[in-house]
């Protein structure tokens, strides 16, 4: 099966699976090898092998550059975008998120616009919370993720009820948001349209 002899090609180590992470946790982002040594804390000739296994994959591409080799995530590999979501939730808000789901209340979905997901967020909403959550506990996690990313995060909170009021007099904000096909994150699609 296809599928599966892709999936065994992508989780195979420890050192790969901190390369998925770095690359499509930052997918716009260049990366060289030392630079990569450093940031996965392993063994520069661990990286370069794994490096060398996702080209050969086309999950990665690269390019010399002055006397540099880069590599960068490949948009057309067939899962670059399911990719972008597992890294979003292993690191940043979206891990902080899930390590602290209890201390938040009630959350029934969290959802990334594409540009967050992507990193070129375009001053619009980038995240929109849906549930009964403690904003004081909420605004302690996003001043973290924004302090690591150095980037402001605007992010909206409201219960399914105000949703559900939003979506039916076609609030401009919110038709914009859902016509810009958000990331699910936390949370199951059918059950926020119920």
């Amino acid at each position: 099966m296809k599928v599966s002899t892709g999936l065994k090609q992508l989780l195979t180590s420890q050192t790969r699976t901190k390369l998925i992470s770095i690359f499509f946790y930052q997918p716009s982002e260049m990366f060289y090898v030392r630079q990569l040594v450093r940031l996965t804390g392993e063994e520069i000739n661990s990286v370069r092998r794994e490096l060398e296994n996702l080209k050969k994959i086309f999950l990665l591409s690269s390019e010399v550059r002055g006397n540099r080799l880069f590599y960068w995530a490949n948009p057309e590999h067939h899962f670059y975008y399911h990719l972008l979501v597992l890294a979003h939730l292993s690191q940043g808000l979206g891990r902080l998120l899930v390590e602290n789901k209890s201390k938040l209340g009630s959350i029934k979905a969290v959802l990334y616009s594409q540009e967050f997901l992507r990193n070129t967020t375009s001053g619009n909403v980038d995240i929109l919370f849906i549930g009964d959550i403690s904003l004081k506990n909420l605004e302690i996690l996003v001043k973290e993720a924004e302090a690591e990313i150095k980037t402001e995060i605007n992010y909206m909170v409201m219960d399914k009820q105000e949703l559900k009021l939003r979506r039916s007099r076609r609030d401009p904000i919110i038709t914009e948001f859902f016509l810009n096909s958000p990331a699910m994150m936390i949370g199951d699609p059918i059950n926020l349209l119920k």
